[in-house]
């Protein structure tokens, strides 16, 4: 599984490019708050600028489009030893045959890997250089964790329906204040936009505890 996550450097910078590429823009616009999702972990080559399209939009109510959690059992808390794998499926898969499936997620980078490529990103800006990545195509989901309080803990947009944290994120969760929300929201793109009858889609909020 390869992740993207923003890095505190690029919030200066993104600063300066909004002041200069929104000097056109109406007063008042409503486009995504860019602190909102500063920290957010892209999975697999999944791009920013979907998941701009998707806060874009207003959520829709979709029975087909609804979120089930198959694990963990969030009716128990969840252990704190070990991070937890949140999978989940849409109701509409519940109705159907089963179909093809997406591949499982890439290998996770070695520790060292991971460091260097994170450090880069710190050094690097960002946006520009997912603006230029190939544009997604699919159904993506926006997972965020909030704590008792609402304020987000951990935001993932990914094109599985699977999550497992990195330790780090695990430990955030696991230390935040309980209990915590999940709250996930789908929908479906083609090439980084959001077609009339792709959502995005309101999937379900679901409480727990990690104790």
């Amino acid at each position: 599984m390869k992740l993207h996550r923003r890095g505190a450097a690029y919030l200066s910078l993104s600063l300066l490019v909004a002041c200069s590429s929104n000097s056109n823009q109406p007063t008042g616009s409503n486009g995504p708050d860019e602190t909102q999702t500063s920290d957010v972990l892209y999975v697999d080559g999944i791009t920013d600028e979907a998941l701009d399209r998707l806060l874009d939009g207003t959520p829709k109510n979709d029975s087909r489009r609804v979120i089930s959690v198959d694990s963990p059992d969030l009716t128990a808390p969840v252990p704190k030893d070990s991070p937890a794998t949140f999978s989940f499926h849409p109701a509409s898969e519940a109705t159907h045959a089963p179909g093809p499936r997406l591949a499982p997620a890439k290998t996770a980078l070695a520790k060292w890997q991971r460091a260097a490529h994170e450090f880069m990103q710190l050094l690097a800006p960002e946006r520009i250089a997912y603006a230029h990545g190939t544009p997604y195509n699919g159904t993506a989901y926006y997972l965020v964790f909030s704590d008792k309080d609402g304020k987000h803990v951990l935001q993932v947009f990914t094109p599985h329906t699977s999550f497992t944290p990195e330790n780090t994120d695990w430990g955030h969760l696991r230390d935040a204040p309980q209990p915590l929300t999940l709250a996930i929201t789908s929908a479906d793109f083609d090439a980084d936009s959001i077609p009339a009858d792709g959502g995005p889609f309101v999937g379900g909020k679901f409480s727990f505890r990690i104790e």
